[in-house]
């Protein structure tokens, strides 16, 4: 019998590859999402289909029925409720078996405290930890493909003085490493680290996913304050969520170090190069 694997955003950014890796090792994935077809026209026919809120705790339970795994990737704002939502339903089931893979983030630390999606974080890893319930947390650095973000109306920018460099990683490694957490024993209630293979500045970064898919734009760098009079100007949420971000890396955070993770999840082997060709 196939294990099937809860995902809760399967239609996102990050949970739209974590399903299409987990079909494709042959697990059975059944999708709790908000728009149906935009998750069928993502996943295809071959996995199960929920539609609800994932804040709902009756619509959770009635998604975490008969499967062996779940993966949490909603919004960060929601992190910490789902993530207790959950884990209080599988406890109350008498089903701790039921592993969690849940996406944290590499300056997910202690000393970082103080912005609101790393406090979210940390208190979701907290209340996992804290469960009962078989976990893997994955703290991965920057994607490569959140890179086409920066890129807006035929500009590139980043935000601030980034002078930190990120190790960063393609979703389908992420996506990999996630679905190797369900197949692993060893990686039951264990905090992996997820580095890409190259450390790279922001703007560096940017300037070759430009060079791929904009020639000719040059990556720009702009203050903090006149980011935030941008997304003011443009009345922008998604904006003033975005520079608030960068001006949280602006402070160069304390990132997580390397944990062994090629010894149980493999390593990410996929390069910007790579990625960019594909």
């Amino acid at each position: 019998m196939e294990k099937k694997i809860l995902v809760i955003g399967a239609a996102g950014f990050v949970g739209a590859p974590v399903a299409k890796q987990l079909l494709a090792d042959g697990f059975a994935v059944r999708a709790l999402v908000r728009n149906t077809d935009k998750a069928r026209q993502l996943l295809g026919d071959k996995a199960e289909i929920i539609t609800g809120s994932f804040e709902d705790k009756a619509t959770l339970e009635k998604a975490l029925a008969n499967v062996s795994g779940v993966n949490i990737s909603v919004p960060w704002q929601s992190e910490t409720q789902v993530v207790r939502y959950v884990s209080e339903i599988l406890v109350k089931q008498g089903r701790k078996n039921v592993r969690i893979s849940y996406i944290s983030g590499t300056t997910a630390n202690p000393e970082n405290r103080g912005y609101a999606m790393i406090d979210e974080k940390l208190k979701a890893e907290d209340v996992l930890k804290s469960s009962g319930v078989e976990y893997t947390i994955l703290r991965p650095s920057w994607f490569m493909d959140a890179l086409a973000l920066f890129v807006n109306d035929g500009r590139a920018t980043v935000f601030g003085k980034q002078t930190q460099s990120y190790y960063f990683l393609s979703l389908a490694d992420f996506a990999r490493a996630v679905s190797k957490a369900h197949q692993a024993e060893a990686a039951a209630n264990k905090t992996f680290v997820l580095n890409g293979p190259q450390s790279m500045l922001m703007a560096d970064a940017l300037q070759q996913y430009c060079d791929a898919h904009y020639p000719g734009v040059k990556a720009a760098s702009m203050p903090i304050w006149f980011g935030k009079m941008l997304a003011a100007m443009m009345k922008s949420t998604s904006m003033k969520d975005f520079v608030q971000m960068m001006a949280y890396f602006e402070k160069s955070p304390k990132v997580s170090q390397p944990n062994g993770v090629e010894a149980i999840l493999g390593a990410p082997s996929m390069t910007m190069s790579d990625w960019l060709k594909n």
